[in-house]
This record gives C-alpha cells, sequence and structure tokens, in this order.
C-alpha cells in the first residue's frame, strides 16, 4: 500500500466494518463472517495499544 491509514483512521474503518457484521441477523452468520469479525476486534484491539503508544 502506497499511502497507509493512520492508526485513527485504520480504527475508523475496522469499527465500520464490525457495525455492519453486528447488524447481521447472529443465525444467519457464516463462520466465515464470524472469523472476520473476530479478526477485526483483534486488529481494533492492536491498533487501540499501539495509539496510546502514540504512535500515529
Amino acid at each position: 500500500m502506497d499511502n497507509p491509514l493512520h492508526y485513527l483512521e485504520q480504527q475508523h474503518c475496522i469499527f465500520h466494518g464490525v457495525a455492519l457484521i453486528a447488524s447481521i441477523d447472529p443465525q444467519q452468520l457464516t463462520p466465515e463472517l464470524r472469523q472476520m469479525r473476530d479478526n477485526m476486534i483483534k486488529a481494533m484491539d492492536l491498533n487501540a495499544l499501539m495509539i496510546h503508544r502514540g504512535l500515529k
């Protein structure tokens, strides 16, 4: 990627993705969507740590 997003911008994009998946009926979530949601939540946690450390 030529111009990577800053951590705060990444956080916003990831949160938007998680919110979209959360809007799906939980009983209709495929295993792939569950895995994607879980990975996004882990990425949010990692980004939060980086933001907390003062990285941008």
